[in-house]
């Protein structure tokens, strides 16, 4: 069933039964217009120059939404004004006050709907080196259900990303290439695609229909075919593009396993396909009770997908290199590919103790806009600039780790998608080690798993960019309003001077970064502390200081410090052997500090007339005692 044909059918299901529900949405728009003998076509007109600026949209004239008494009523569509409709179709203007053909963005279609004729407007978005159009002056944009003024500065910087677009390297031409080394028959499966929902291009039956049809989608320029044409229809591939249209992709397996390697040279679309499929075939599985046994993957199944996509949509196919995918089992997945971040979307600063490497995720925009439109219409690049933001939202969703990029040199970076989740157990025994200090400085309340989602997104965002990699911005505009400001509110975070107007910049309450408290503990063991003979007894000391003064769990055992010792240095548990090896050590360790009198045990009567260590406590009275060191 087509769009429209769903769309309307839900309409009529409504009338019919008397049950409201809300059609309108980004991309739906219902319009009491059109009945009358004439009409104003402004509020139509302003929908058109949003669907136009923002993304594709459909304008239903005829259907009244009566949003007060929550029903809908078919009031029809005179036909009679479908000619002044067409002509004010042409009014539209660009930023220079030129009128633009939109002829090829906007299809009107007659429907029926419950015995009364209606016109339906299909609205095509239009490409990134397009936009903006504007009518009577105004650009509009979609914003939810809602026709929205785009704000003057979005246009200046609109204009100015055009000024960038005029010499793409996806639209230049490819030395030696013909016409005839671009294959009809590639570009009638994607004007086929084109035609899903209506009629748009005829199918190309021969050379000279293809070359106008070429020239209109950037895909022949200068008597030659494009690094755009050769993309998506081109023949002899590895001749014309050498390694722009190839992956290197493969699977790092430790020690001298051999690897699993695949050299991937094709089309855009198939090259996407096996790319994504390359990586299906080599990462974990598992069974989903909850979705009645289908199959799923260590990763974010869509997330990998629009990964993928995005690295060769954004790549910089100026620069003749392929892209690579690595996979590294139980660890991330690494997608490395030719091109750079815009400078205005980064976010550097090592002139104050905490150093920032955040990118921001809420501007982007296509460096390959006609490549990104192919893409649209075989629905492998949703072209909302939402690729980054969904990275961020399975990270706090616990999908995976923190994600990061690394950047190798001024035109090569890699993205790296860590397996497992955010708030994990190396977090978790952070956090309960702070227990006691985190409910106080939340007023007698405990963490909400949105809050300890975005807390851990700060902290680890911290460590990485200490460790040279980027991290995506996380803000306000990210759905975690209520956890950053009751974040902010108990100063658990905090905004970095380099926090401007536009950007909301967090860092975290710097006791979290607390390296030790081992000046607290000379204060308390004097100079025996420090010249204690092996570095893992002040560890133990530190970390028994930090849960009696700011944790819950207050009362101390080998056990609950072996955990945390053992986490905050290795994250998790892989091999229980060396767990447990690991706790022995602590407790033996807690013996010999007992011995030597830094620690006292405070033991407890058992109902067999013996004793039970109950709890250690740093003994306070330590300098005046002799110890075995």
């Amino acid at each position: 069933m087509k769009v429209i044909d769903k769309i309307l059918a839900e309409i009529e299901d409504s009338i019919i039964n008397s049950q409201y529900e809300r059609i309108e949405d980004e991309t739906i728009e219902l319009k009491n217009y059109g009945h009358a003998d004439k009409v104003k076509w402004d509020s139509v007109m302003e929908s058109v120059c949003a669907f136009l600026n923002t993304d594709n949209g459909i304008i239903i004239l005829g259907v009244n939404e009566d949003v007060k008494n929550k029903k809908y009523e078919v009031t029809g569509f005179n036909f009679n004004n479908e000619n002044s409709l067409k002509e004010v179709l042409k009014t539209l203007k660009d930023e220079n006050n030129q009128s633009i053909d939109i002829s090829s963005k906007i299809h009107i279609e007659q429907k029926e709907l419950i015995g009364k004729k209606i016109l339906v407007i299909y609205v095509d978005s239009l490409s990134a080196d397009e936009k903006f159009v504007f009518y009577k002056g105004i650009a509009y944009e979609r914003v939810m259900s809602c026709d929205e003024k785009i704000a003057k500065i979005n246009i200046e910087k609109q204009i100015e990303y055009k000024q960038e677009l005029r010499e793409l390297r996806e639209l230049q031409p490819i030395v030696n290439a013909k016409a005839t080394d671009l294959d009809i028959d590639k570009a009638n499966q994607y004007i086929q695609l084109l035609n899903s929902e209506f009629k748009v291009q005829n199918l190309l039956t021969n050379q000279e229909e293809a070359i106008s049809f070429y020239t209109f989608n950037g895909m022949y320029r200068e008597n030659r075919p494009t690094i755009l044409g050769m993309l998506v229809c081109g023949s002899n591939l590895p001749y014309f593009l050498n390694f722009r249209c190839q992956t290197d992709a493969y699977v790092e397996l430790p020690g001298n396993l051999p690897q699993n390697k695949k050299i991937i040279s094709d089309n855009i679309i198939p090259l996407l396909e096996e790319s994504t499929r390359f990586i299906f075939r080599n990462i974990q599985t598992g069974i989903s009770i909850e979705k009645g046994g289908t199959k799923t993957y260590e990763y974010p199944e869509e997330l990998i997908r629009e990964c993928v996509n995005n690295s060769l949509a954004h790549r910089d196919y100026s620069i003749d290199k392929y892209i690579n995918i690595n996979v590294v089992p139980s660890k991330h997945i690494e997608i490395r590919n030719p091109g750079r971040f815009k400078r205005l979307l980064l976010i550097f600063d090592e002139s104050t103790e905490i150093p920032l490497r955040r990118i921001i995720t809420n501007n982007a925009k296509a460096n390959n806009p006609k490549l990104a439109k192919v893409l649209n219409v075989f629905q492998k690049w949703e072209g909302k600039g939402r690729g980054m933001k969904n990275l961020v939202n399975a990270c706090l969703d616990g999908e995976i780790d923190l994600p990061y990029y690394i950047f190798h040199s001024n035109d090569e970076l890699s993205l790296f998608i860590p397996k497992g989740k955010l708030v994990d157990d190396s977090f978790e025994v952070l956090l309960s080690s702070y227990s006691k200090y985190l409910v106080e400085k939340l007023g007698g309340e405990e963490l909400n798993s949105d809050q300890k989602a975005v807390l851990a997104y700060f902290y680890k965002s911290e460590i990485a960019n200490k460790n040279d990699q980027w991290t995506l911005m996380l803000t306000k505009n990210n759905n975690h309003l209520n956890a950053i400001n009751s974040l902010e509110e108990a100063k658990l975070i905090y905004k970095h001077p380099k926090s401007d107007e536009i950007n909301s910049i967090y860092v975290v309450d710097r006791l979290f970064f607390k390296k030790n408290f081992y000046l607290e503990l000379t204060e308390l063991f004097g100079q025996k502390f420090i010249e204690l003979p092996n570095p893992e007894y002040k560890e133990v000391l530190n970390a028994i200081y930090l849960h009696k003064n700011f944790s819950k769990s207050n009362k101390i055992s080998a056990s609950l410090i072996g955990n945390y010792l053992y986490l905050l240095k290795y994250g998790r548990v892989i091999e229980l052997n060396k767990f447990d090896a690991f706790k022995r050590k602590i407790r033996n360790q807690f013996n010999i500090l007992e011995k030597s009198n830094y620690l006292i045990s405070i033991k407890l009567p058992t109902s067999k007339g013996g004793e039970r260590v109950d709890d250690y406590d740093l003994n306070t009275n330590f300098k005046n005692i002799p110890t075995l060191f």
